[in-house]
């Protein structure tokens, strides 16, 4: 087995966790993307055997990746998919893109997709014309409807005459005055400021790669472990989190709903970063 085939395969591995972890399960898959189950199952298997040309492999696991909302695996699957990769395949995907730019797509673009049914249409088409016979046999018979009446585009409506209505104006003798007081001092209320939604503080780990971590909050280990690449762990900031890194370059940290990027890409040692509730977070000394 490559190297390349051992990468695909603990991809697949991974991608068959995230799935899980999501709550669905392969029919579920085949059901909102429309992907071929031997082609679900061969992607989460690494084993790519019976697919067809690279370029469609590409579109299955591209539709896999955003449903289980997987994206951020989407750059290390295309750069295996292409490793030791036949590169007269390359060539025939971009002659299939330039015959598309002046053309419709061949059949063979949606091979591994299964067009949905009909049968819904035809059924509502069906029940639309049996509810208009029965409406117009239901007013024929109940309703008195003529077919002279039905069909005489040509006579014209009868007229019906109709008189203004009087509208009853108050006496305005009897009316008692109105006072306007106006006050030189008055002045215009101050506009109300929209409140901004309150954000919950939050600290959420990535793991970019397989990564060791501890946290604790409040003195209280919150969670100690080793989480692989593509999880996620989410922690209330109640109080300040401290959070011991193993490999401080393969840590993406999210604060507050703020991007804060890879921890320390340039890191050969493990760190600890405090993250404040506030949104602050520093090195810890």
């Amino acid at each position: 087995m490559t190297d390349r085939e051992d990468a695909l395969r603990e991809l697949g591995e991974i991608l068959k966790e995230r799935r899980e972890q999501a709550g669905l399960t392969l029919d579920d898959v085949y059901d909102r993307t429309r992907i071929r189950l031997e082609y679900l199952t061969g992607i989460e298997a690494g084993d790519y055997t019976n697919f067809p040309e690279i370029v469609y492999i590409k579109g299955f696991v591209r539709t896999y990746l955003k449903l289980i909302n997987a994206e951020d695996m989407q750059d290390e699957f295309m750069a295996r998919l292409d490793q030791n990769n036949n590169p007269r395949k390359h060539e025939r995907e971009a002659e299939n893109v330039n015959i598309f730019k002046n053309s419709a797509a061949p059949a063979s673009l949606t091979e591994g997709f299964k067009p949905a049914s009909h049968f819904w249409i035809f059924s509502a088409l069906i029940a639309a014309l049996i509810g208009t016979g029965i409406y117009v046999w239901y007013a024929f018979t109940y309703g008195g409807l003529k077919f002279d009446e039905l069909f005489s585009f040509n006579k014209p409506a009868a007229k019906v005459e109709t008189q203004p209505e009087k509208i009853h104006e108050p006496d305005q003798e009897k009316l008692p005055p109105v006072a306007v007081v106006k006050s030189k001092d008055e002045k215009p209320a101050p506009p109300v400021e929209p409140k901004k939604p309150e954000i919950k503080p939050v600290l959420e780990l990535r793991a970019v790669n397989d990564v060791w971590l501890r946290v604790t909050i409040n003195g209280n280990n919150i969670f100690g472990g080793t989480i692989k690449r593509g999880e996620n762990r989410t922690f209330n900031l109640t109080a300040p989190a401290r959070v011991l890194i193993g490999r401080p370059s393969a840590l993406q940290v999210i604060h507050n709903g703020k991007d804060l990027g890879v921890v320390n890409p340039r890191a050969k040692k493990s760190e600890t970063y405090i993250y404040n509730p506030d949104g602050t977070h520093q090195l810890a000394q």
